[in-house]
């Protein structure tokens, strides 16, 4: 896991989603290829119904990982111009929040 962000998880479970519909939708050209020899007017009509479905699917997987993107980098952004206009802030925040952590830890382990 990315500590510095505390993504790492969220990344690896999106990742792995996008690699299960990546693969789903590979599947589905396959079918598709292996169908394209059967002609008939009703396999023609569902053939080309899939493949503007697949086309659909494929933008729209890549418009959300682009929109992903620019929102992550745009948090990015903010956080950053946070911190360097309240730095002071930002310290004494890390600092309760590590106390308390510190504190649940040690009485957990006792």
């Amino acid at each position: 896991m990315d500590t510095a962000t505390g993504t790492g998880d969220t990344r690896d479970l999106r990742n792995a989603h996008n690699g299960n519909l990546t693969d789903f939708l590979d599947d589905v050209e396959d079918l598709t290829r292996a169908i394209k020899n059967v002609e008939t007017p009703e396999i023609a009509r569902v053939r080309a119904k899939v493949r503007i479905a697949l086309a659909a699917a494929k933008s729209a997987l890549s418009d959300s990982a682009a929109q992903v993107r620019v929102q992550a980098k745009q948090m990015s952004q903010r956080t950053d111009g946070y911190v360097r206009d309240n730095p002071w802030q930002v310290v004494g925040v890390a600092a309760v929040v590590g106390l308390v952590l510190g504190m649940l830890m040690t009485r957990r382990s006792d």
